[in-house]
C-alpha cells in the first residue's frame, strides 16, 4: 500500500503527494496476493490478508508425524496448563487439557516489546480439524488494518478451548491482551488454559542443548531442516517497516514461511514431549535424552518409579553420577526408604558436597540414635568444611561451620545423657 492510498484511506486528500513521501524502489514488485496464495478479507471498515494451508495427520514435520500428538492422553498436560514461568511448581490437580481442542499460536510483532508501540502485525493460528490439521495466518497490511486481524483472530480462538504457544505465556499472548485493550476491546480469551512449550523444553533439554530456542530445538530434537525461503527472526520487524512504507513484498513471502513452521514446530514438540510424559521410562532412542532432566519432570508429576528408573540410569554413568544419586536419595527418603538413601549418602562421603554428612547425621541422630556415629559423621563434616581444595565462599563456609558445631553439641549432650542413663 503507497502513500497515496493510505491518505485516501484515511479520509485526507491532497492534490499531489510530495515525492519526497513517496519514495518507490519497489514501485514494479508484485503485490503480496500476486506472490501468495490467500485472500483478502474485510472487517470493521479495514482489511486483513488470510492465508490458510491444511495438513493431513500423516505430514511429517522433521521426524514426527502430526498425528503423533493426537496419542498423548489429555490428561497428560494437565499438571502445566497453569505454570505461569519456569519456577513455578507444577503440580496442580486440573482438568484434562487437549491440544487438539485448542489453537497453536504464534505471532510476529513489530518489535520485542510489549508495550502500545509493539504490534502483533502477523498472527498463525493452528488448529486440528478431523483428521487435518488447519494452519490461518492473519497479516495486517498496515496498522490501520488492526481491527480486520483482532477480529478474524478473536473467532478463532472463540472456537477452540485453550491454545499452545512457545513463550507464549510470557510474549504472545500478553502482547494480543494488550493490543485488544488498546482497542477497548474484551481479550477473546482469559490465557488461563495455556500450555507454553518452553518450560517444558528447558526442564528437559537445557543441560543437554546450549540453547533452548525453538529453532535450535527444530535442529537438534525435530529434524526441521528449513528452507532457505526462511527468514531470521531479528529482521522481521524491519521487513515489515519496509512492507508498510514501501510496499517491499516479496520479503513477506519469508515471513509467512517462518511463521508456519514455527507453528508446525510447535504441533511436533508437543508430540515428542508428550511422547516422554506418556511414556514409561523406555525411551533409549530420545534424541538428547537427559535422564537427570527426565527424572526431575517424572517426580513433579508423580511418575515415581520412572524418576527412579531414570536416576538410577544416570547414576550409572559418570558424567552424572554424584547429581543422580542426590536426587536418587532424596527422592528414596520422601518415600520412607531411608537405608537405601543412606547407602547413597555413605558412598558420598568424601566427595564434592557437604550435604551427605549431613542427611546422613539427621538420619543417625532423630530415626536410630545412634549418637556415637553421629558425631563422628560431625566431626568429619566439619573436617571436610575446613580442608576444601576449592574454598567455600567465606561467608557460606562460616554459616555451615556454626550450623555443624552446633549439631555436634546437641548429639554429644545426648550421647552424655544416654551414657549416664547406662551407668544409673
Amino acid at each position: 500500500m503507497d502513500t497515496r492510498e493510505r491518505l485516501l484511506r484515511a479520509g485526507i486528500w491532497r492534490e499531489a503527494v510530495p515525492d519526497s513521501l513517496r519514495p518507490s524502489p519497489y514501485a514494479h514488485e508484485p503485490p503480496l496476493d500476486a506472490l501468495v496464495d490467500g485472500e483478502w478479507v474485510h472487517s470493521s471498515g479495514a482489511r486483513c490478508f488470510v492465508v490458510e494451508h491444511t495438513y493431513p495427520l500423516d505430514h511429517v514435520h522433521g521426524s514426527i508425524h502430526l498425528s503423533a500428538l493426537c496419542d498423548v492422553p489429555p490428561k497428560e498436560w494437565s499438571p502445566f496448563v497453569e505454570a505461569a514461568d519456569d519456577e513455578q511448581p507444577l503440580c496442580r490437580v486440573l482438568t484434562a487439557f487437549d491440544p487438539r481442542q485448542a489453537v497453536f499460536l504464534d505471532t510476529e510483532t513489530t518489535g520485542l516489546g510489549r508495550g502500545a508501540g509493539t504490534y502483533a502485525f502477523l498472527v498463525g493460528l493452528g488448529f486440528f480439524e478431523g483428521e487435518r490439521f488447519r494452519l490461518r495466518q492473519y497479516f495486517m497490511p498496515d496498522y490501520a488494518d488492526e481491527e480486520a486481524l483482532l477480529d478474524l483472530v478473536a473467532g478463532d480462538l472463540a472456537d477452540h478451548d485453550g491454545m499452545v504457544s512457545f513463550n507464549g505465556r510470557s510474549f504472545d499472548w500478553p502482547l494480543m491482551e494488550t493490543r485488544y485493550i488498546l482497542s477497548r476491546r474484551e481479550p477473546p480469551s482469559d490465557g488461563s488454559r495455556h500450555l507454553d512449550l518452553l518450560p517444558l523444553s528447558r526442564r528437559l533439554w537445557r543441560r543437554a542443548l546450549p540453547s533452548c530456542a525453538l529453532g535450535a530445538l527444530e535442529r537438534s530434537v525435530l529434524g526441521v531442516e528449513r528452507s532457505g525461503n526462511d527468514v531470521p527472526g531479528y529482521l522481521i520487524p524491519q521487513l515489515y517497516h519496509d512492507y508498510v512504507q514501501w510496499g517491499h513484498a516479496r520479503p513477506m513471502v519469508g515471513v509467512l514461511y517462518h511463521n508456519a513452521i514455527d507453528v508446525l514446530s510447535m504441533v511436533t514438540l508437543a508430540a515428542r514431549i508428550g511422547g516422554i510424559l506418556h511414556a514409561s521410562y523406555t525411551l533409549d532412542d530420545a534424541p538428547y535424552r537427559d535422564d537427570v532432566a527426565l527424572g526431575r519432570l517424572y517426580e513433579r508429576v508423580g511418575r515415581t518409579q520412572d524418576a527412579l528408573r531414570a536416576y538410577q540410569a544416570a547414576g550409572d554413568s559418570d558424567r552424572e553420577s554424584a547429581l543422580a544419586r542426590r536426587y536418587l536419595s532424596f527422592l528414596l527418603k520422601r518415600m520412607g526408604r531411608y537405608d537405601e538413601a543412606m547407602e547413597i549418602w555413605r558412598g558420598q562421603l568424601g566427595g564434592g558436597d557437604v550435604y551427605p554428612y549431613v542427611e546422613l547425621a539427621k538420619q543417625l541422630e532423630h530415626r536410630l540414635h545412634n549418637y556415637a556415629e553421629a558425631r563422628r559423621v560431625v566431626e568429619q563434616a566439619i573436617v571436610w568444611v575446613r580442608t576444601q581444595d576449592t574454598p567455600m565462599n567465606a561467608f557460606a563456609a562460616q554459616g555451615l561451620l556454626a550450623d555443624l558445631k552446633h549439631r555436634l553439641a546437641r548429639v554429644e549432650r545426648r550421647l552424655f545423657r544416654e551414657m549416664s542413663a547406662l551407668k544409673g
